[in-house]
C-alpha cells in the first residue's frame, strides 16, 4: 500500500478489538501495548481517503472502541 498510517485505538476490551482487527485486510501490524493507548496498528491503504474510510468506519466503528489517533508514516523526508 503506498499510503499508510499507525493508529492507536483506545478500547474497553483490547482482545476483542485485535480480533476484530485482524480481520481487516488493510490492516498491517498489530501491537499491543500499554499507556494511554491498548493497541498500536499500522493500516495501509491505497490513497489517502482510502486510509481515512477505514479508520473511520471500520475501526472507530468497532464496538468498545472509545478512542482513536492516526499518525500517517512517511517513507522518505
Amino acid at each position: 500500500h503506498p499510503i499508510s498510517a499507525y493508529v492507536l485505538i483506545r478500547t474497553t476490551n483490547p482482545q476483542k478489538s485485535i480480533s476484530e482487527l485482524e480481520k481487516l485486510p488493510m490492516v498491517q501490524a498489530i501491537i499491543g501495548t500499554s499507556g494511554d493507548s491498548d493497541i498500536v496498528a499500522r493500516i495501509g491503504a491505497a490513497a489517502r481517503e482510502n486510509l481515512l474510510e477505514s479508520v473511520v468506519t471500520k475501526v472507530q466503528g468497532m464496538p468498545g472502541v472509545l478512542s482513536t489517533e492516526t499518525l500517517p508514516a512517511f517513507s522518505k523526508f
